[in-house]
């Protein structure tokens, strides 16, 4: 039988499903309400729109030593880690340019309409990129962020918490799905003989922004093991000015990046956008940070460094390896196309647990 709860949860839908026999119905369900109770534990720790949440106070204490809680030591310290694995792309510090965008209050108060902001952007508004200069003091368990610096976590947190989740309420469940808001961690299968069918891809929900519309699926892959993350802005946009914004800041320009929204995004004689970005990898925190990552590379150098990275992880035993290198992509183009990394029918094969994968 399948075991199954959702709730809504750090602005998104959070739940697990567990796949067991009836006698084992009643642990099913208690694992499933412990998760979600330490989900909003997750919430109430890391959300940026409560002044008194761990992360705010870290803010508001930058330029001087921290004491931080457990969990949040541990959510910025693999922060810092994606940021020094893909070259800064990944850059937690881009909190004072997303409200400088728009995203200075939940996402309800300002979806698909005019966010009311000055319209001209701080002078001594503090740019991406300080991310090195975070220190961290693990015996001490404290954090100093340097003066200026403000940290959003949004874009890892999600990830994060699947992961730990799933191992610590599910380890004694083999066939067992934690989701995060689309980022999930899965083992094991739906039923006997049938992996766990997930959809992909969901770029063209934009043209239909009413609550509880359905996203449109570019793809339906299978999934035995490890963690899927899906990143886009088609779902979380609004106006700035009159000009259209979302929540995906490129560190490199300090904007919103060039992702497909509708077909005014598009440039003749250009590539297409990307209108969403699915990442597998062995975990959901990783598939998260390479979602996000490749909506900031663009098509088709996303796909090209994925490819060169799994060629490099080929190489002997021994040899330099990037840390995202077990990663395949699948991504949903304007043009409405799905296009995937050569390395994802492979991946899926040896990484995902015999899974496949169906274009529409």
């Amino acid at each position: 039988m399948l075991v199954q709860r959702y709730e809504r949860i750090m602005g998104t839908r959070v739940g697990a499903q567990v796949a067991t026999p009836p006698v084992r119905e009643n642990a099913a369900r208690a694992a499933i309400d412990a998760c979600l109770e330490w989900m909003r534990e997750v919430d109430r720790r890391l959300t940026r729109f409560t002044a008194e949440s761990d992360l705010m106070r870290l803010n508001a204490a930058a330029g001087a030593w921290a004491p931080v809680s457990a969990m949040l030591f541990e959510v910025v310290e693999r922060s810092l880690l994606a940021a020094e694995a893909t070259g800064g792309l990944f850059d937690p510090t881009i909190l004072p340019i997303l409200e400088a965008w728009g995203y200075d209050r939940d996402f309800s108060a300002i979806a698909y309409r005019e966010a009311a902001l000055e319209w001209r952007v701080p002078s001594d508004l503090t740019l991406p990129g300080h991310w090195p200069e975070i220190e961290l003091d693990r015996d001490g368990r404290r954090i100093r962020l340097p003066a200026g610096v403000r940290l959003d976590l949004g874009g890892i947190a999600k990830g994060w918490a699947a992961d730990v989740a799933f191992d610590r309420f599910f380890d004694a469940f083999p066939n067992a799905l934690v989701d995060v808001g689309g980022d999930i961690r899965v083992r094991g299968e739906i039923e006997e003989g049938r992996l766990w069918p997930l959809g992909v891809g969901a770029g063209r929900a934009v043209r239909d922004p009413r609550p509880g519309a359905e996203p449109e699926q570019s793809a339906v892959v299978t999934l035995g093991r490890g963690g899927l993350a899906t990143s886009g802005a088609g779902e979380r946009w609004w106006l700035r000015a009159g000009v259209r914004a979302h929540h995906l800041i490129d560190p490199r320009s300090a904007r919103p990046a060039r992702v497909w929204i509708d077909t005014a995004d598009e440039l003749p004689d250009q590539p297409p956008l990307i209108a969403s970005a699915s990442a597998f990898a062995p975990t959901a925190e990783k598939a998260e940070v390479a979602a996000k990552v490749a909506l900031l590379r663009g098509y088709p150098a996303a796909l090209e460094a994925v490819e060169v990275e799994s060629a490099i992880e080929g190489m002997a035993d021994g040899a330099d390896r990037p840390e995202h290198a077990e990663i395949a992509l699948l991504l949903t183009l304007s043009t409405g196309a799905a296009v995937f990394s050569a390395n994802l029918p492979e991946y899926l094969t040896r990484m995902g647990g015999g899974g496949d994968i169906w274009i529409f």
